[in-house]
């Protein structure tokens, strides 16, 4: 591909991406509980809200994995995304933004607390305030928008986060 078309290619993407946000703002509300709806299996970008506040988009995608598998479908989609954000049991590495709320609500409040994921994953202090914002998390609007290619949503999700000015988005590697 030469840099002319490479250029043509990214302003395809580029044009999609209002468009993009327009029907991620118009989205169903998902969530969990008895008086929720299910997001759909379908891969994309979500949005966490919470009282009209935009808090947190995130993504998921098609793993190559599971592009190859007879079903062509894979996991991780909305709902299992979803689940990982606030299921009780989830991993930092699961519920990434329940993590962030944590930490924003511990600062401060105790006295040595560990620095690490690991040992704060540990500490019941800090394991207590992780498991409310979990909670927390499940009462918030989830909304979706379907972006079956990855290269797509992948550039999507920072620019929805810039444009919402979502706080708990973070581009720093851990």
């Amino acid at each position: 591909m030469t840099g002319r078309a490479r250029k043509g290619a990214w302003a395809k993407v580029e044009a999609k991406l209002p468009g993009y946000l327009e029907a991620l703002l118009a989205s169903e509300v998902f969530g969990r509980g008895p008086d929720r709806k299910p997001p759909p299996r379908d891969h994309g970008v979500y949005l966490f809200t919470e009282a009209g506040r935009h808090l947190y988009v995130g993504r998921c995608g098609l793993t190559e994995r599971a592009a190859k598998s007879a079903e062509g479908k894979g996991h991780s989609n909305f709902r299992t995304r979803l689940a990982g954000h606030t299921r009780p049991s989830s991993a930092h590495n699961q519920a990434s933004f329940a993590w962030r709320l944590a930490i924003e609500a511990v600062d401060g409040r105790f006295e040595g607390l560990p620095t690490t994921r690991a040992a704060l994953e540990r500490d019941g202090r800090f394991r207590q305030e992780f498991a409310r914002q979990k909670e927390r998390a499940t009462q918030m609007d989830l909304r979706v928008v379907t972006i079956a290619d990855n290269f797509e949503s992948y550039v999507f999700e920072p620019y929805a986060a810039l444009v919402l000015n979502t706080p708990y988005n973070s581009w720093a590697t851990s």
